[in-house]
């Protein structure tokens, strides 16, 4: 008979069972943040641009043209959460405590700027080129959760840090 992965037989078990789960967390999210970080540099090369620095240079241009509004605070947030996908991927590759901190960090940019977690959805929804609110909100929502989930999950059940 199987018994749950969380089940404590008093052999280890658990510990294997959940160092694991905890080992594919790290792999799944940081190749998450690599496939977002790919995705955005194909579709800047796509549109004639280089990526991050043709962004930069949006930037300082918005800057100039509404310096008084908040609009050029959120075009930067939006460019440092580009920015900081680097680093927490390769934080979530390294295995780092570091990682889970700041891709909850990330969240309320994401939140802001309607950014999937995972980021095989948008990717899926414009491959079979179905576009739908409702769909799209549906998947935003479900990223989001299964992130937030997994992290403060895996939060409360470690039971040492691996840094």
């Amino acid at each position: 008979m199987c018994s749950p992965i969380f089940l404590n037989n008093n052999n280890g078990r658990t510990q294997n069972n959940l160092a694991h789960l905890n080992s594919h967390l790290w792999y799944f999210w940081g190749s998450m943040d690599l496939l977002a970080i790919l995705l955005y540099c194909v579709n800047s090369v796509r549109q004639h641009r280089i990526p991050f620095i043709s962004d930069a240079k949006a930037f300082s241009d918005s800057l100039h043209y509404y310096a008084g509004d908040g609009f050029s605070i959120l075009v930067m947030l939006f460019f440092v959460l580009d920015l900081l996908l680097c680093t927490s991927a390769c934080l979530f590759f390294k295995r780092k405590i570091g990682a889970v901190k700041l891709a909850l960090a990330q969240e309320l940019f994401r939140l802001i700027s309607f950014r999937c977690s995972v980021s095989l959805f948008p990717l899926l929804v414009s491959m079979f080129d179905f576009s739908n609110i409702w769909l799209n909100v549906g998947l935003f929502v479900t990223s989001e959760s299964l992130k937030i989930y997994s992290l403060v999950f895996w939060m409360i059940k470690r039971e040492k840090p691996l840094s």
